[in-house]
């Protein structure tokens, strides 16, 4: 009596499994450059995320400032474009 056969798939999934199963750690050096690119990084998460922290607590504070100083309404700047204006002039006339 002989036991399942596995596809040539399934063997090289089996052996692919041993093989990562069986090895053990690797004994190599990492250098101290590793974790002097880390640190840059992390540093300017930490930025982002108190930075972003502190906008989302401070907004409050300036909206109440601002509603306080009268300061509410918002005008938007002059941007030098003025509205045509249609003239009629007096010698148009209508043709018939």
């Amino acid at each position: 009596m002989s036991g399942p056969r596995l596809s040539p798939s399934g063997k090289v999934l089996l052996t692919l499994a041993v093989l990562l199963l069986w090895a053990s750690s690797a004994s190599a050096y990492v250098g101290p450059g590793a974790g002097l690119d880390l640190i840059p990084y992390a540093l300017t998460i930490m930025a982002f995320a108190l930075t972003a922290f502190w906008a989302v607590l401070s907004w409050p504070i300036y909206a109440l400032l601002r509603r306080l100083r009268g300061k509410d309404k918002v005008v938007p700047p002059n941007t030098g474009i003025q509205e045509e204006q249609s003239v009629e002039s007096s010698t148009d006339f209508k043709r018939g």
